[in-house]
């Protein structure tokens, strides 16, 4: 897929151009980039160029549509900055989230990899980089790189574990799937406060809780000393107590 044949995305009944960097334009820089990923910097400098070569920057306004469901599976997406969310819409027009990505992420491998049309939408949430390498090229550098294929099955693993957890909560109360939440949250800072990743209304879609009932058990834990709440920055008060909750 070249910036040539990319085609608008529509939002909301209009459709949105996204605008592209040629590839000649910054070539060392996507280069460099894609070395430096987690998903792409174990690859030589011979495949590194092949994948360089069949790649293609984006960078996309604020909400605006990335991929449509039904959409072909061309290939990868990369979160370089920003943020997307991937969402479903049911028969009645609401929207349910079901991941919201930051920077060093991927999506559409699963699409992919089984060649079956994206099921879910995704769109940009903030101002984002986004690459595009193209599904051939991905394919033929597996075969080569057994170290490239295995973080293929990674992230598809780590998406499939999701999904279950995800179904999972489903029998855990609206408290607990919050507390589970930022847990797994406070895992990945390396500080003792937790920055939420979206606002409230995007994080309560993703939990399956309305954005009333989230402020609420917010509103709760802070009046249970469990957390304390400084805008979008959270600090867990008591790990103890909250592990407990979903004992």
């Amino acid at each position: 897929m070249r910036a040539s044949e990319l085609p608008g995305r529509c939002l909301n009944n209009q459709i949105a151009t996204l605008e592209l960097t040629p590839m000649n334009d910054a070539t060392q820089n996507l280069k460099s980039i894609l070395a430096n990923s987690s998903l792409f910097g174990m690859l030589d400098e011979r495949q590194l160029d092949e994948v360089v070569g069949h790649t293609t920057s984006m960078r996309v306004d604020a909400h605006l549509s990335v991929v449509n469901q039904g959409d072909p599976p061309e290939g990868t997406f990369w979160v370089v900055y920003g943020q997307v969310k991937v969402v479903l819409y049911t028969k009645q027009g609401s929207e349910k989230t079901l991941e919201i990505l930051g920077r060093n992420t991927c999506f559409g491998l699963g699409e992919m990899l089984l060649e079956r049309p994206h099921l879910a939408c995704v769109k940009t949430t903030i101002d984002s980089m986004l690459l595009h390498t193209d599904r051939d090229v991905m394919l033929q550098v597996a075969k080569e790189n057994f170290v490239f294929a295995r973080e293929l099955m990674t992230c598809v693993g780590r998406q499939f574990y999701g999904l279950v957890r995800d179904i999972e909560s489903y029998s855990q109360t609206a408290k607990q799937r919050l507390v589970g939440y930022l847990l797994r949250q406070s895992q990945n800072e390396t500080s003792d406060y937790i920055e939420l990743v979206a606002n409230k209304s995007l994080i309560a879609s993703r939990l399956s809780l309305t954005p009333e009932t989230l402020s609420r058990l917010f509103h709760d834990l802070v009046e249970e000393r469990l957390i304390s709440i400084s805008g979008r920055r959270i600090r867990i008060l008591d790990y103890e107590k909250m592990s407990s909750l979903l004992a």
